[in-house]
């Protein structure tokens, strides 16, 4: 397939708007993950089933590339996206976008740490706009980075390949010699073990192989499909978790709840531009301009008969701030129930205020890493790109209807209730086993899934073969007959292996499975 330069220039405008939307305009539903994405590029080109097959095996890939803190790891919405569009424009080959993912996306991360700089100019202007009490330029400070993080990380590099690949993918993959091409293949089958290693390495296997050995046989020798697992693990992580007592009730009274200023409309205001929150992310003082630009409507309607209590408030919540995105909303509400008894009585000070973001930001973030990216968005994950791999579109969704009623819900949910119950919802949540209790669940679902999606969705097999007299036995078969699937699980197995005792083992696994693919082909043995 053939695009000229308009449409590569709109095509790759629209990925471009589809990365950022974890900075702009969806509120972190992850709807560029190539899972979802992958499929959608191919719905667009005319090749709705090169992207199921693509998404799919490329959200395998980065299943395990999880942002923690100031750690991106390479960037999976471009290398899905661009992937399958390559492979789409070099005639269906998906070996071609599920290779070249990675290595995009490795590149376009890099380009993330140049973004990320250069938006300290930007909110340095913002801080100095706020001070100066100048609210719309500081606001429009604030889009610039998210331009700036649209135009130059992700439109530039997506522009640039897509232009290239229009002309010279095809040709090259006709030209490339029978061994590389097959090379590519048998990576293509084995790379997926690399996204099912890293996801081990977060839930521990240690604890869950119980789990994971029932999903492995329940998908290997009784041929149940992924979905069927996953609903039966969630039956069993039901029991599991709600046997004996427990306390996950966060057991509020509604007798104490406190109405203030704000009402829900003005509150949805917060929510909604709360979703631009990491919008201007920079290495000065990380997602501080996103911050304050969400509150900045409440802080008005608290402040509203106190200009100079306004303005303080503003430049207060120009500090540092980072935590999870989601919350970051938790955060908000109860700071801004501080903000609004400073503004009544004076009983709550500035420095008070300062204080409780800082100490709620850290404890906050390592469980909305864990718990909703770590294991949540995952298992989702792992369970969609299944069914896309499997040519089922209806994977797409099983992935992104959860992480929008996770992601609109804690964030509205935590805003508006820490606002009314201030740091007493913290108190609870801290004081409930909810996350132990749903991280428990969690790790059973995903356990078993993983084990699931290894014995079908790695692909690694023996070639050899040889014949007796009129018998013929294939090597491939021997193991068989001992283990089905023991390759693929063996695969991933040895990967999880290198990730725990090497520091860089992701980047080893990779360039082991190419190795693998490339050697295996070359002697005859793959």
């Amino acid at each position: 397939m053939e695009m000229n330069v308009i449409q590569v220039l709109l095509l790759s405008l629209f990925i471009a708007f589809m990365a950022v939307e974890t900075y702009w305009w969806g509120g972190a539903i992850y709807i560029a993950r190539p899972v979802f994405a992958g499929p959608l590029i191919g719905l667009i080109m005319g090749d709705l089933q090169t992207g199921l097959l693509v998404g799919g095996s490329v959200e395998m890939v980065f299943l395990g590339g999880l942002a923690m803190g100031a750690y991106s790891p390479p960037n999976s919405y471009i290398g899905g996206m661009v992937g399958t569009a390559l492979a789409i424009m070099s005639g269906g080959n998906m070996e071609v976008g599920i290779a070249l993912a990675y290595p995009i996306g490795v590149m376009v991360q890099m380009l993330n740490y140049v973004v990320t700089n250069i938006n300290i100019v930007w909110v340095e202007q913002a801080e100095k706009s706020y001070k100066a009490g100048n609210i719309k330029a500081a606001e429009g400070y604030h889009y610039a980075s998210i331009i700036t993080r649209m135009l130059i990380q992700y439109f530039l590099p997506t522009f640039l390949a897509l232009l290239i690949g229009s002309k010279a993918i095809e040709g090259l993959y006709n030209s490339i010699p029978l061994w590389f091409s097959g090379g590519l293949k048998i990576s293509a089958g084995i790379l997926p073990a690399v996204g099912m290693a890293s996801i081990l390495r977060t839930l521990g296997i240690k604890k869950g192989w119980p789990y994971f050995l029932a999903g492995f046989v329940l998908a290997t020798y009784l041929k149940m499909d992924i979905m069927s697992i996953a609903l039966l693990a969630l039956a069993g992580a039901v029991i599991v978790c709600t046997h004996g007592e427990n306390s996950m009730s966060l057991g509020f009274d509604k007798k104490e709840m406190q109405r203030g200023k704000l009402d829900n409309k003005l509150l949805r205001r917060v929510f909604f531009r709360s979703f631009t929150s990491m919008g201007s992310f920079n290495y000065k003082g990380y997602n501080n301009i996103g911050y304050v630009y969400s509150i900045t409507p409440a802080l008005k309607k608290i402040y509203e008969n106190d200009p100079e209590g306004y303005e303080e408030a503003l430049v207060r919540n120009c500090e540092f701030f980072n935590s999870h995105p989601y919350f970051s909303n938790l955060i908000m509400g109860a700071s801004l129930a501080l903000e609004e008894q400073k503004e009544k009585d004076g009983s709550v000070d500035g420095a008070a205020i300062t204080a409780t973001k800082a100490a709620l930001m850290g404890p906050l973030a390592g469980i909305g890493d864990s718990v909703f990216q770590g294991t949540y968005r995952t298992i989702f994950s792992a369970i969609g790109a299944g069914m896309c791999m499997n040519g089922n579109v209806l994977g797409c969704f099983v992935y992104l209807i959860p992480q929008i009623v996770l992601s609109w819900g804690t964030r509205w949910g935590f805003l508006k209730y820490a606002y009314i119950y201030g740091t007493e919802l913290v108190v609870k949540l801290k004081t409930s086993n909810l996350f132990e209790t749903f991280v428990k669940g969690a790790n059973i679902v995903g356990m078993m899934v993983i084990a699931a999606m290894t014995s079908s969705f790695v692909s690694l097999s023996l070639k050899p073969s040889w014949t007796i007299g009129e018998s013929t036995i294939a090597l491939q078969s021997v193991f068989d007959a001992v283990i089905p699937k023991f390759l693929p699980l063996l695969c991933v197995l040895l990967f999880y292996q290198i990730m725990g005792k090497k520091k860089n083992g992701i980047y080893i696994c990779l360039a082991g499975s190419f190795i693998a693919g490339f050697a295996g082909v070359l002697i005859g043995l793959l």
